[in-house]
């Protein structure tokens, strides 16, 4: 076997090798043709990147403008607020208050009591308030008015300063002398 072998591959050298097919050019649209599609996709892609960034500039931009007038309006709502506070505090001053009150006919008192409001009990001592002496009128700058006239309420000319809050009633005179 090793003879019959050898001669099968003796036979094979020396056989002639078979005929290797022509190369030839292949044409060049071919190419063309697959670069095309290629470089419109990657435009495209390159567009539309170029136009989702301008879109997102756009609205940055205008995100900014909003927030400075939103930014605007807080700050004048804040200078409202703070305008508000202050004539809220003047508002509930004491002196206003009682200048309100003594409008209203209101007078101060000299006893103070509680009602507790599990027993209803008065704690306390209740005593009604003087009546308020009548209110004089200002006097008008004249001739004919004298300073002796505007002390005819039974007050001395510097009660007034003594009284709270400027009161010219009689029971506010006394209480703020025993003070």
């Amino acid at each position: 076997m090793t003879t019959a072998a050898a001669r099968v591959r003796a036979a094979a050298q020396h056989a002639p090798l078979p005929a290797r097919p022509t190369l030839r050019l292949v044409p060049g649209r071919a190419a063309i043709a697959g670069r095309v599609p290629f470089a419109i996709l990657v435009g495209v892609i390159l567009g539309g990147g170029l136009i989702s960034l301008l879109l997102l500039h756009t609205m940055a931009a205008q995100d900014a403008f909003r927030l400075r007038d939103l930014q605007r309006q807080a700050a004048t709502l804040d200078d409202t607020q703070q305008g508000l506070q202050v004539a809220t505090q003047e508002l509930e001053s004491p002196a206003t208050l009682a200048a309100k009150a003594r409008g209203l006919g209101m007078v101060p008192t000299g006893s103070i009591s509680f009602v507790r409001l599990r027993s209803g009990r008065l704690v306390g001592v209740a005593k009604a308030a003087p009546l308020p002496a009548p209110a004089v009128p200002k006097p008008t700058p004249s001739a004919s008015s004298t300073p002796a006239k505007t002390t005819k309420s039974g007050a001395s000319s510097g009660s007034a300063a003594h009284s709270p809050a400027g009161c010219p009633h009689a029971h506010c005179r006394t209480s703020s002398r025993s003070r």
